[in-house]
Protein backbone atom coordinates (compact mmCIF):
# COMPACT_ATOMS: atom_id res chain seq x y z
CA UNK A 1 0.00 0.00 0.00
CA UNK A 2 1.43 3.34 -1.03
CA UNK A 3 1.65 6.05 1.60
CA UNK A 4 -0.53 9.10 1.06
CA UNK A 5 1.59 12.23 1.08
CA UNK A 6 0.22 15.64 1.95
CA UNK A 7 0.46 18.00 -0.99
CA UNK A 8 0.49 21.73 -0.50
CA UNK A 9 0.88 24.12 -3.38
CA UNK A 10 2.31 27.39 -2.18
CA UNK A 11 0.76 29.90 -4.59
CA UNK A 12 2.88 32.76 -3.29
CA UNK A 13 1.53 36.25 -3.77
CA UNK A 14 3.57 39.43 -3.94
CA UNK A 15 2.51 43.05 -3.46
CA UNK A 16 1.83 44.76 -6.75
CA UNK A 17 3.34 48.18 -7.31
CA UNK A 18 2.51 50.29 -10.33
CA UNK A 19 6.01 50.08 -11.80
CA UNK A 20 6.77 46.48 -10.89
CA UNK A 21 5.93 44.53 -14.01
CA UNK A 22 7.09 41.21 -12.51
CA UNK A 23 4.69 41.46 -9.59
CA UNK A 24 1.85 42.21 -11.99
CA UNK A 25 2.69 39.09 -14.00
CA UNK A 26 2.72 37.02 -10.81
CA UNK A 27 -0.65 38.41 -9.73
CA UNK A 28 -2.11 37.68 -13.16
CA UNK A 29 -0.56 34.20 -13.07
CA UNK A 30 -2.05 33.54 -9.63
CA UNK A 31 -5.50 34.62 -10.85
CA UNK A 32 -5.19 32.27 -13.84
CA UNK A 33 -3.92 29.49 -11.55
CA UNK A 34 -7.01 29.82 -9.33
CA UNK A 35 -9.25 29.61 -12.41
CA UNK A 36 -7.48 26.44 -13.54
CA UNK A 37 -5.89 28.06 -16.60
CA UNK A 38 -2.53 26.53 -15.76
CA UNK A 39 -0.67 26.87 -19.10
CA UNK A 40 -1.60 30.56 -19.20
CA UNK A 41 -0.50 30.96 -15.57
CA UNK A 42 2.86 29.37 -16.42
CA UNK A 43 3.30 31.85 -19.27
CA UNK A 44 2.76 34.73 -16.82
CA UNK A 45 5.18 33.23 -14.29
CA UNK A 46 7.78 32.89 -17.07
CA UNK A 47 7.44 36.61 -17.80
CA UNK A 48 8.14 37.38 -14.13
CA UNK A 49 11.01 34.90 -13.73
CA UNK A 50 13.75 37.32 -14.73
CA UNK A 51 13.43 40.18 -12.26
CA UNK A 52 13.34 40.69 -8.53
CA UNK A 53 10.38 38.31 -8.21
CA UNK A 54 12.23 35.43 -9.84
CA UNK A 55 11.99 33.17 -6.81
CA UNK A 56 8.24 33.57 -6.36
CA UNK A 57 7.65 33.15 -10.09
CA UNK A 58 9.65 29.90 -10.20
CA UNK A 59 7.92 28.37 -7.16
CA UNK A 60 4.48 29.26 -8.48
CA UNK A 61 5.44 27.92 -11.91
CA UNK A 62 6.49 24.67 -10.23
CA UNK A 63 3.12 24.48 -8.48
CA UNK A 64 1.30 24.89 -11.80
CA UNK A 65 3.49 22.26 -13.47
CA UNK A 66 2.83 19.91 -10.55
CA UNK A 67 -0.92 20.33 -11.06
CA UNK A 68 -0.41 19.47 -14.74
CA UNK A 69 1.45 16.32 -13.61
CA UNK A 70 4.61 17.54 -15.33
CA UNK A 71 6.69 16.37 -12.43
CA UNK A 72 10.18 16.63 -13.93
CA UNK A 73 9.53 20.19 -15.07
CA UNK A 74 8.08 21.06 -11.65
CA UNK A 75 11.22 19.71 -9.96
CA UNK A 76 13.40 21.76 -12.28
CA UNK A 77 11.42 24.88 -11.41
CA UNK A 78 11.71 24.23 -7.65
CA UNK A 79 15.45 23.60 -7.99
CA UNK A 80 15.91 26.82 -9.95
CA UNK A 81 13.94 28.64 -7.26
CA UNK A 82 16.25 27.37 -4.53
CA UNK A 83 19.28 28.35 -6.59
CA UNK A 84 17.87 31.88 -7.02
CA UNK A 85 19.34 32.88 -3.66
CA UNK A 86 16.23 33.96 -1.79
CA UNK A 87 17.01 34.55 1.88
CA UNK A 88 13.51 33.87 3.24
CA UNK A 89 13.88 30.46 4.89
CA UNK A 90 10.12 29.78 4.95
CA UNK A 91 9.79 30.38 1.22
CA UNK A 92 12.80 28.20 0.44
CA UNK A 93 11.44 25.53 2.75
CA UNK A 94 8.21 25.50 0.73
CA UNK A 95 10.10 24.84 -2.50
CA UNK A 96 11.98 21.93 -0.91
CA UNK A 97 8.72 20.62 0.55
CA UNK A 98 6.97 20.71 -2.82
CA UNK A 99 9.96 19.00 -4.44
CA UNK A 100 9.62 16.28 -1.79
CA UNK A 101 5.97 15.79 -2.72
CA UNK A 102 6.91 15.46 -6.39
CA UNK A 103 9.60 12.89 -5.57
CA UNK A 104 7.12 11.00 -3.39
CA UNK A 105 4.64 10.87 -6.26
CA UNK A 106 7.40 9.45 -8.45
CA UNK A 107 8.24 6.92 -5.71
CA UNK A 108 11.78 8.33 -5.47
CA UNK A 109 11.91 7.91 -1.72
CA UNK A 110 15.57 8.77 -1.15
CA UNK A 111 15.18 12.07 -2.99
CA UNK A 112 11.89 12.86 -1.23
CA UNK A 113 13.43 12.14 2.18
CA UNK A 114 16.32 14.49 1.43
CA UNK A 115 13.95 17.22 0.19
CA UNK A 116 11.78 16.97 3.33
CA UNK A 117 14.90 17.11 5.51
CA UNK A 118 16.03 20.25 3.67
CA UNK A 119 12.58 21.78 4.20
CA UNK A 120 12.79 21.02 7.93
CA UNK A 121 16.31 22.44 8.18
CA UNK A 122 14.93 25.73 6.91
CA UNK A 123 11.62 25.61 8.81
CA UNK A 124 11.63 23.19 11.73
CA UNK A 125 7.97 24.02 12.46
CA UNK A 126 6.68 22.63 9.14
CA UNK A 127 4.28 19.94 10.35
CA UNK A 128 3.46 18.70 6.83
CA UNK A 129 7.13 18.24 5.96
CA UNK A 130 7.66 16.32 9.19
CA UNK A 131 4.65 14.06 8.54
CA UNK A 132 5.68 13.41 4.95
CA UNK A 133 9.25 12.68 6.03
CA UNK A 134 7.99 10.07 8.48
CA UNK A 135 5.72 8.53 5.83
CA UNK A 136 8.56 8.41 3.31
CA UNK A 137 10.92 6.80 5.84
CA UNK A 138 8.31 4.19 6.76
CA UNK A 139 7.55 3.52 3.09
CA UNK A 140 11.27 3.11 2.36
CA UNK A 141 11.64 0.74 5.31
CA UNK A 142 8.63 -1.23 4.12
CA UNK A 143 10.06 -1.54 0.61
CA UNK A 144 13.54 -2.54 1.75
CA UNK A 145 12.39 -4.85 4.53
CA UNK A 146 9.33 -6.35 2.85
CA UNK A 147 9.88 -10.00 2.24
CA UNK A 148 8.22 -12.44 -0.07
CA UNK A 149 5.93 -15.00 1.23
CA UNK A 150 3.01 -16.87 0.13
CA UNK A 151 1.78 -20.06 1.43
CA UNK A 152 -1.19 -22.06 2.33
CA UNK A 153 -3.58 -22.01 5.28
CA UNK A 154 -0.79 -23.53 7.35
CA UNK A 155 1.26 -20.33 7.05
CA UNK A 156 -1.58 -17.93 7.93
CA UNK A 157 -0.80 -18.00 11.65
CA UNK A 158 2.91 -17.34 11.12
CA UNK A 159 2.05 -14.50 8.72
CA UNK A 160 -0.19 -12.95 11.38
CA UNK A 161 2.63 -13.19 13.90
CA UNK A 162 4.99 -11.58 11.38
CA UNK A 163 2.56 -8.73 10.83
CA UNK A 164 2.29 -8.17 14.59
CA UNK A 165 6.05 -8.22 14.81
CA UNK A 166 6.27 -5.82 11.90
CA UNK A 167 3.83 -3.50 13.61
CA UNK A 168 5.85 -3.47 16.82
CA UNK A 169 9.06 -3.04 14.82
CA UNK A 170 7.46 -0.15 12.97
CA UNK A 171 6.48 1.47 16.25
CA UNK A 172 10.04 1.04 17.56
CA UNK A 173 11.46 2.60 14.42
CA UNK A 174 8.98 5.46 14.65
CA UNK A 175 10.01 6.01 18.28
CA UNK A 176 13.67 6.07 17.23
CA UNK A 177 12.86 8.52 14.45
CA UNK A 178 11.06 10.81 16.90
CA UNK A 179 14.04 10.63 19.27
CA UNK A 180 16.40 11.54 16.41
CA UNK A 181 14.13 14.42 15.52
CA UNK A 182 14.15 15.70 19.12
CA UNK A 183 17.95 15.52 19.13
CA UNK A 184 18.09 17.40 15.83
CA UNK A 185 15.73 20.06 17.15
CA UNK A 186 17.88 20.41 20.26
CA UNK A 187 21.02 20.86 18.14
CA UNK A 188 19.26 23.44 15.99
CA UNK A 189 18.10 25.41 19.01
CA UNK A 190 21.60 25.21 20.52
CA UNK A 191 23.08 26.50 17.25
CA UNK A 192 20.54 29.33 17.17
CA UNK A 193 21.35 30.34 20.73
CA UNK A 194 25.06 30.04 20.04
CA UNK A 195 24.98 32.32 17.01
CA UNK A 196 22.07 34.46 18.09
CA UNK A 197 19.03 35.18 15.99
CA UNK A 198 17.31 38.34 14.98
CA UNK A 199 13.55 38.48 14.67
CA UNK A 200 13.64 41.80 12.88
CA UNK A 201 12.56 41.82 9.26
CA UNK A 202 14.94 43.23 6.70
CA UNK A 203 12.80 45.52 4.62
Amino acid sequence: MKACFICLAIGIAVPVFAQDNGAQHIKKGNDLFKKGALPEAIAEYNKAATGANKYVALVNKGDALFRLKKYDEALKSYQQANEAGNTDANLRSGAFYNAGVVYSNQNKLNESIEAYKNALRLNSNDVNARENLQKALLEKKKQSGGGGGGGKDKNDQSQQQKSKLSQSQSQNKLDKLEEKERNTQQRISENKSQYGTSNEKDW
